[in-house]
């Protein structure tokens, strides 16, 4: 043995001299994986009944000029509008897993059993499918061999939508105009609550001078980290920057996405759940599974404007 030697054992199982040495494994695994979802977190819950799923969604319009009746005249009629029928797919959202009986059985840091640490990896990766289809799903209703998918809030908001299509700022003006846009259609009460954005553009909002602050509402729950509010003549907003939300590498550019929180629901027809599946050989297989749709109950409270430059 050879005396004041430092020697090691490398990842891949090269040794120096001292082969007694034990190895310095910490009996942790370090994760910084992008898996914050807001939204599958914050949106209420509903209960899907077909894969179909609908709703009926009205709306009464402000009335714009004077409407009066003539003393002693019979009364006119004239049909009111109805309401509308609205709808998603519910969508089927798979995240696979399989571990061999070897690994099962040998020592391992950091995990525990690895079938149960690949389920809940699995759940994770479950979880960010959801998100992302939240944001950016498009609306399919299936056929034999293809999947069903459900339209997210890029493919919803459509009433208050803007391309600007130039590069161009995200000012205070432009986002308190776009708050207007939503105010003059629905009122105050229903105006977007909660902004979804990019990085860049989420910096540039707070550095609008009408007043932001951070704070935890101790009221909620679901919000474990400070929120970044802006407070507009139409309301307070909740800022987040979002992974999904389309940035500079897609078409039409970076965007913002406002949405009245209690007006979208997901509608679940099979909550997720972790299920074995049969073997088939050495090893032991699972998913997560279930069935979602997005409810949106009223699209014209929310608003999207695209088009804006990378920092803002």
């Amino acid at each position: 043995m050879a005396y004041g030697l430092a020697t090691w054992v490398d990842s891949a199982g090269s040794t120096d001299s001292d082969q007694a040495m034990r190895e310095d494994l910490l009996d942790i695994i370090t994760d910084v994986s992008p898996d914050d979802n807001p939204l599958a977190t914050m949106l209420g819950r509903g209960t899907a009944k077909q894969v179909h799923h609908e709703w009926l969604e009205d709306y009464i319009s402000r009335k714009t000029s004077q409407s009066t009746s003539v003393e002693g005249a019979a009364a006119t009629y004239s049909d009111l509008t109805q309401p509308v029928r609205r709808h998603n797919w519910c969508e089927i959202i798979e995240q696979t897993y399989r571990v061999s009986g070897t690994e099962r059985d040998v020592d391992h840091a950091g995990m525990g059993d690895p079938l149960d640490y690949q389920a809940s990896k699995a759940l994770r990766e479950w979880k960010n499918q959801l998100e992302y289809d939240i944001v950016q799903g498009a609306l399919a209703s299936g056929s034999s061999g293809v999947a069903r998918t459900m339209a997210g809030l890029k493919s919803v908001i459509t009433s208050h939508y803007t391309n600007r299509n130039s590069g161009s700022s995200l000012s205070e003006t432009e986002f308190n105009n776009m708050v207007k846009d939503v105010w003059d259609d629905v009122g105050h009460s229903d105006v977007f609550d909660t902004v979804l954005t990019t990085f860049g553009l989420k910096q540039k909002i707070s550095t609008f001078t009408a007043g932001s602050t951070k704070y935890v509402d101790a009221t909620d729950k679901r919000l474990t980290r400070p929120v970044e509010v802006y407070e507009s003549d139409g309301g307070v907003h909740k800022l987040f920057a979002h992974k999904d939300v389309p940035s500079a590498s897609t078409t039409p550019g970076p965007q913002i996405i406002g949405i009245k929180e209690d007006k979208w629901k997901l509608a679940y027809l099979r909550p997720p759940k972790r299920e074995r599946l049969s073997k088939d050989g050495d090893r032991e297989n699972g998913h997560i599974i279930g069935e979602v749709t997005l409810e949106y109950l009223a699209e014209r409270s929310s608003a999207r404007r695209s088009g804006y430059a990378t920092g803002g």
